[in-house]
């Protein structure tokens, strides 16, 4: 039996090689007529369908359409083949444009059509860089494979952000409404992942990491001095120069103008080109650690700009007036501190013990010194633990957090992100649902399973930042420090403030350390087994 079963198999293969490979195609299957045929049918009822429904809806038309003409666009770009190109196309400018329009842009002067985003020109920058990305990786095998590389380089994060994007889409059919939840999951993947993607692609040469965060320092700084004339102005500097087709709903422009006061303060508190000082207050806590390694790494003139720069920082912050930009400020002054103690006093053995030991008493001296300095100071306290001024909002956001346990209790599967739930946010005098914390977006939006995949992801790679620093041996890997505390910032600051158009900054910094952590495992793997520091029980955990 075993071998007719061979010798049919022979005379098949035998038959087959005679037939030319070009017609083995697809082209010829006696299917493929009848597929292409089904294909352009389909392809022109939903064209009429489309534009059916958009001349009766208007552009709101289109989140009824989305879905499948993003389906039928996805299967035309997969269907695209590969060519024999050279994988160098602009994303790296294009990337580093929009994100630093992203910054100097405000976020609010845009063209508001309805039914779609809106439109402002660092999105406009976003869009050429889609179809770019859309057009280039389906086409280019090299390109694809340096992204899923990357992003699967650490098989912890890559699942447990997997599990985000699972939770994102089993919740669909749970939420009040599928199609506004679909809406938002949509939009916002776009914005988060283009950036993640691009960075991924251009990351794979680890250089181009300080050349973007200088470009995005210096969008930073420029945020920065707007601060000092919005605070003489008392408004944003643009107020009153907007043109009227630049113009968003009047309700959200006048939360955006408004001065934003703390009740019982009065104190107008800056927020340079973002709409709303808290959000400005979270991008300022991932952009500080970037700026304050620079500022520690200069020499010669850049030395003499940095120490000008210290005012500017101390300024911003004062006048932001807000518990999350002192204590994202001290994190990044005492963390940067704390893993250069750490790595002197357990990774360099070999150095100079007496300056471990001052070093070591510095930072501790320093961490004692605020610590006496926020007991003995109402005002430090304030600014950093809080004071009667925060009990309201304190308060809002622990009925917020009673209201986000009782949603998780009666839907632990997640009832869709951007999905308003009366029952957990606090209602604003506008009729709009506020909610003071992207945990409890989070929770509710993607239930706890969905929370653990986002935050854990964050948690992950932060971690993997703090193991590459500490192993660090040039300037290059100590990167991977700096934006671990960035990423730390940015989870400290998602308790309390919920946003998430600054996940573009997040996602990229986080690839940035996946890059790092590649490339220093790489050069280790490289080094003979004698240059490598022998493993002790205080480095065992930090050896991978």
């Amino acid at each position: 039996m075993t071998a007719v079963t061979f010798s049919t198999r022979a005379a098949r293969d035998r038959q087959s090689a005679r037939i030319l490979p070009q017609y083995n195609s697809l082209h010829h299957r006696t299917w493929w007529k009848f597929a292409s045929i089904a294909f352009v049918a389909l392809a022109l009822f939903l064209t009429m369908y489309t534009g059916f429904l958009v001349a009766i809806g208007g552009t709101l038309a289109f989140r009824f359409v989305g879905f499948p003409i993003l389906v039928m666009a996805g299967v035309s770009l997969w269907l695209l083949p590969d060519v024999d190109k050279a994988d160098n196309a602009p994303f790296f400018k294009l990337l580093a444009i929009y994100m630093f329009l992203m910054v100097a842009w405000p976020s609010y002067v845009a063209i508001a059509i309805p039914g779609l985003p809106w439109v402002t020109p660092p999105r406009l920058v976003l869009g050429v860089l889609l179809i770019g990305m859309l057009t280039h990786f389906p086409q280019i095998a090299e390109a694809r494979s340096k992204v899923v590389d990357l992003l699967g380089h650490d098989p912890l994060a890559f699942r447990l952000y997997g599990l985000f994007l699972l939770m994102q889409v089993v919740v669909l059919p749970l939420a009040p409404s599928p199609v506004d939840a679909f809406s938002y999951e949509m939009m916002q993947g776009v914005l988060d992942s283009s950036a993640m993607v691009a960075a991924a692609w251009c990351f794979t040469d680890v250089k181009r990491i300080p050349r973007l965060m200088r470009i995005l320092i210096i969008a930073g700084i420029l945020s920065m001095l707007v601060t000092i004339l919005e605070n003489w102005m008392q408004r944003p500097p643009w107020f009153g120069y907007i043109p009227s087709f630049m113009k968003v709903d009047p309700t959200l422009l006048e939360t955006y103008l408004s001065p934003q006061a703390r009740i019982g303060d009065g104190r107008y508190r800056v927020r340079s080109t973002f709409g709303i000082v808290l959000y400005y207050s979270q991008y300022l806590g991932m952009i500080l650690p970037p700026l304050i390694y620079e500022m520690w790494k200069a020499k010669g003139w850049k030395r003499v700009l940095s120490i000008a720069l210290i005012p500017l920082i101390l300024q911003t912050v004062w006048f932001i007036n807000a518990r999350t930009a002192s204590i994202t400020l001290l994190c990044a002054l005492f963390g940067f501190a704390g893993l250069v103690m750490v790595r002197q006093l357990l990774f360099r053995p070999r150095g100079d013990s007496l300056k471990s030991g001052i070093m070591v008493a510095l930072v501790l001296l320093g961490m004692a010194g605020l610590a006496g300095a926020i007991a003995s100071s109402h005002r430090l306290k304030m600014y950093t633990i809080g004071g009667s001024q925060h009990a309201g909002s304190n308060a809002v956001r622990d009925l917020q957090w009673e209201g986000a346990w009782r949603a998780v209790r009666k839907n632990p599967i997640g009832a869709g992100l951007g999905t308003p739930l009366p029952e957990v946010g606090a209602m604003s005098s506008k009729g709009l649902v506020i909610v003071d914390s992207y945990y409890i977006n989070l929770l509710v939006g993607v239930g706890p399973l969905g929370f653990i995949g986002f935050m854990g992801c964050m948690a992950r790679i932060t971690w993997l930042g703090i193991i590459t620093f500490l192993r660090s041996k040039n300037e290059l890997e100590e990167w991977g420090g700096v934006l671990a505390i960035s990423l730390f910032n940015y989870i400290l600051t998602a308790y309390v403030i919920s946003f998430a158009d600054n996940n573009y900054l997040l996602l990229t910094l986080a690839v940035g350390i996946l890059a790092l952590h590649r490339h220093q495992q790489k050069r280790i793997a490289a080094e003979p087994k004698s240059e490598r520091a022998l493993p002790s029980p205080s480095t065992a955990l930090v050896r991978r």
